[in-house]
């Protein structure tokens, strides 16, 4: 408990670094919850339009109705297909006046005839889908098969190269707090050096003299996280709205609140880790000298 009132009185006696120290490591928190949201967030988005994408294949004008029930069911006994929907030249005429039905005309040039029945595949995988465009390719009533590959190719990798980007400040940022404790430690170690060597004289160990240090270290990390934890939710809560009706149906919000208490709770143990290694290392340093 001593250690603990020895802590706050050495942030209180020494406000503008522990004020300067605290406002690095609330940025850095900050960015970790984020991050970790946009993480969870962006994983659960691909693994929604994962299965999206659907293989359409356009059967020729003269295939028979049995050709295409025959592929739709060789089809749907295929382990990685998830659904499997015929269209039929009835049904893409009747696509085809919806679509249309502002122009008279078009309506009246295109019939039934000329509109070929198609086959709406989807995967419950996204790498299968480009196994299932070599299949139909294959298959001789098949006129045509189209497959959009790019369109999940790029949201993969611009998702990816946002985690990259998110996940480099976050090393920066934390390696900055790490050194801005030890830099704040390791002044106060110093200013105390006469005491420090008092305290040894009459017998105190390193771990006596270091542990209010590493005390003030973990309370400037604890600080700093509860902070930021609580900017980062009034931010999500602000949002809300507005990410209900942009990932409706992906994301359900609002979100639970186990999410946040694995967020708040990791936030602390995140920095007890950070503040008790940067003030063991700082303390370490300067009682060697």
């Amino acid at each position: 408990m001593k250690s603990f009132n020895a802590a706050l009185v050495a942030i209180r006696r020494s406000p503008y670094q522990s004020f300067l120290s605290i406002a690095i490591l609330i940025i850095t928190f900050f960015v970790a919850f984020i991050f970790s949201s946009l993480s969870l967030g962006s994983q659960k988005i691909i693994t929604f339009f994962e299965t999206q994408p659907k293989v359409i294949a356009f059967f020729k004008l003269d295939a028979e109705d049995s050709a295409v029930n025959n592929l739709a069911s060789e089809l749907r006994s295929k382990d990685y297909v998830k659904e499997v929907n015929v269209v039929s030249k009835a049904e893409a005429l009747k696509i085809y006046q919806e679509e249309n039905q502002d122009n008279p005309l078009l309506l009246e040039l295109v019939t039934e005839d000329i509109l070929p029945a198609s086959v709406e595949v989807s995967a419950y995988e996204a790498q299968d889908l480009d196994e299932l465009s070599k299949l139909l390719s294959l298959d001789n009533n098949i006129e045509e098969v189209d497959f959009q590959a790019d369109v999940m190719s790029n949201l993969i990798r611009w998702t990816n190269a946002l985690r990259l980007t998110g996940l480099f400040l976050l090393i920066m940022l934390t390696i900055t707090s790490f050194f801005m404790i030890m830099v704040t430690i390791s002044m106060k170690v110093s200013n105390k050096r006469s005491s420090i060597k008092i305290m040894r004289f009459i017998g105190a160990n390193n771990s006596f003299i270091s542990r209010p240090y590493l005390l003030e270290g973990i309370i400037l990390a604890l600080i700093a996280s509860t902070i930021a934890f609580g900017c980062y939710y009034a931010l999500l809560l602000y949002i809300t709205p507005w990410l209900k009706d942009f990932l409706q149906g992906i994301i359900n919000f609002p979100l639970g609140w186990q999410f946040f208490a694995y967020q708040a709770g990791a936030g602390l143990l995140a920095a007890i880790l950070l503040g008790s290694f940067a003030s063991a290392a700082a303390v370490r340093r300067m009682l060697k000298k």
